[in-house]
């Protein structure tokens, strides 16, 4: 027989005390949700809804039936309510969810509240939130003007309509259908014209899912398919073009259709073409900035600016380094013009963007690198700047200072006088003694001798490239429509990069974006256009005025059309991703001999 010492004894007594005195929720903690729905929060008088609670856990082992209380307006059809389980294991951890349903029937007209729902889960009460309901009376409408409505539609739906250029708006394309109707897929058939706005598409984090809700009388579900980020680039009034859509339904056979059980629900299977109505918006105008920078800045958004190094010799490249992040509209944001200080060769700036296009907003950062270079030793200092950001909450300007950012350079080694001794004297030369040979040399000129001509020409070419790449930079940074149009084929050449090193991920989405932005951005750099707000409309009138005309119209009004399809609906495989990218590709290559 195994014999317990006593230690082991008094702990498992111990053990056994506090077994009994915490209850199991208590001991392991109290790893359960509750939660009461209803299947409409609007409710037509007389027809029937659904109240459900539901309870999930890990760690449940007595659960008792739901306690309704009394509710206005509304009638029980059974006290008794229908009851599913389901268990899953994630991580080796099991989860059970309880689903408890009530059949209730409106009575009365108007708001009532269902007050809150007790149960009890391992001895100890729970209670659920309360829930807000509206009873309606039926219109009375003939059944011919009922019939009227449509039985699926498809609308834009905006968060809000005041709004000044740069802010937010999200834009939900949003399906409506009655009852009996099922819809089995979605397919966008082209480009959204968005002419005025700068978009983006935000990702959908789970399917659409659709709800119930009541139309002019009439009870429909909604879904929401798509939502985009929609930034004015201009005041005035501006127009959302018609969404176009194409669905795939199934209807219900009706009762009294005798061939309805024979065919079965594939006889009803149909794809329809939609479009929703267009939008007028009216885009008020943002006010003056007070004594400060304007970078075009809208949202919620920080600025911060530094220097890649405070010490530095004459000559050596340095980075002022200017990051904006936060939620906003992020891409549309405009470099600082900075007051910098005289004795600095300045260079070509650069920008970066990391965006996040998940959720409700756009977030993320943009930075933005100047590279300059002190061509004298001495102190410097950045002068301390303010940025205005435009909060749409507050329909405000926040203004941010930047404080001022000294540094130092000091002379190059390489400059320093290495021939002179520590008392300024000239050093003694000393007499090489030895063996010498002595030869007659030849009588020739020096100027005769190839040598010569070439010590000659060599500083002189110097000199002319050192004079032309000097010209070239100071046009770069003054001349910031020279400069789009210089560095337009790098920029096309590094996205058309990234487009490869993603197609192998088959996120066909993204790429297409990429080859969009990567035939639009290069127009627009070479021909000087707004970065931003452009259709695909105004780009081909623009190629075609600068003389783009024959094949490479046509393939570039080509590739247009497959990004704005494709953008919107990704299909297709990473063959057909690079055969879109060599034909981005050779289409830079073909506008660069024409531009």
């Amino acid at each position: 027989m195994r014999k317990i010492g006593k230690l082991n004894v008094v702990l498992l007594w111990l053990y056994s005390v506090g077994f009994v005195l915490l209850s199991p929720s208590q001991l392991l903690g109290q790893d359960y949700s509750v939660e009461a729905t209803v299947s409409e929060n609007q409710i037509f008088i007389g027809e029937q809804f659904t109240l459900s609670i539901q309870v999930s856990g890990t760690t449940m082992r007595n659960v008792s039936l739901p306690v309704l209380p009394e509710i206005d307006g509304v009638r029980v059809l059974s006290t008794t309510p229908s009851r599913s389980t389901s268990i899953s294991i994630v991580n080796a951890r099991t989860s059970t969810t309880t689903t408890y349903s009530y059949a209730l029937i409106a009575q009365d007209t108007g708001s009532y509240t269902i007050p809150p729902v007790t149960i009890e889960i391992d001895g100890a009460e729970v209670q659920t939130d309360p829930i807000d309901i509206e009873i309606l009376q039926r219109d009375q409408l003939a059944e011919s003007e009922r019939d009227q409505n449509p039985d699926i539609y498809l609308r834009i739906e905006l968060d809000q309509r005041n709004v000044v250029p740069g802010q937010q708006i999200i834009a939900s394309l949003v399906l409506y259908f009655k009852q009996g109707i099922e819809i089995s897929s979605f397919q966008p058939t082209a480009g959204w014209r968005t002419d005025g706005f700068w978009k983006e598409e935000l990702q959908n984090e789970r399917q659409p899912q659709a709800e119930s809700v009541i139309v002019n009388g009439v009870r429909y579900r909604k879904a929401t398919l798509i939502r985009y980020a929609l930034f004015p680039s201009r005041s005035g009034e501006l127009t959302l073009a018609e969404f176009p859509l194409t669905v795939g339904v199934r209807t219900q056979p009706s009762r009294n259709d005798p061939f309805g059980s024979f065919f079965g629900s594939g006889a009803n299977q149909r794809r329809i073409s939609l479009e929703s109505e267009p939008l007028t918006l009216n885009v008020g105008s943002l006010p003056a900035v007070n004594n400060a920078l304007s970078i075009n800045a809208v949202g919620d958004l920080r600025v911060q600016r530094r220097l890649s190094q405070r010490e530095v010799v004459t000559g050596e490249s340095i980075e002022l380094i200017t990051v904006v992040e936060g939620t906003g509209n992020i891409p549309l944001i405009r470099k600082p013009d900075y007051n910098l200080p005289d004795g600095l060769e300045y260079y070509s700036p650069q920008e970066n963007s990391n965006i996040q296009r998940t959720g409700s907003n756009i977030s993320g950062e943009k930075t933005f690198t100047e590279l300059m270079a002190p061509r004298a030793p001495g102190r410097y200092v950045i002068p301390s700047e303010r940025v205005a950001v435009f909060n749409p909450q507050t329909r405000s300007y926040r203004y941010i200072t930047l404080p001022e950012i000294p540094f130092n350079v000091t002379p190059s080694a390489e400059r320093q006088l290495t021939g002179v001794t520590s008392n300024n004297q000239t050093p003694r030369l000393q007499p090489v003694t030895g063996l010498a040979i002595w030869e007659n040399g030849s009588s020739k000129p020096i100027f005769s001798r190839v040598w010569f001509w070439l010590l000659l020409l060599i500083p002189l070419a110097g000199l002319i490239i050192g004079y032309q790449k000097r010209k070239l930079s100071n046009r770069l940074y003054s001349d910031r429509s020279f400069a789009r149009a210089h560095y337009a084929k790098d920029v096309a050449s590094d996205r058309i990069q990234q487009a490869k090193s993603i197609a192998y991920d088959n996120d066909a989405k993204e790429v297409y974006n990429l080859l969009h932005k990567t035939v639009t951005g290069y127009i627009s750099d070479r021909l000087n256009l707004p970065e931003a707000g452009l259709s695909d409309r105004e780009i081909l009138e623009a190629a075609k005025e600068a003389g783009i005309v024959g094949e490479t119209y046509n393939h570039l009004r080509s590739i247009l059309d497959k990004c704005a399809t494709i953008s919107y609906a990704p299909t297709g495989s990473a063959s057909d991703f690079k055969y879109d990218i060599n034909r981005t590709e050779s289409l830079i290559t073909e506008l660069s001999k024409q531009l």
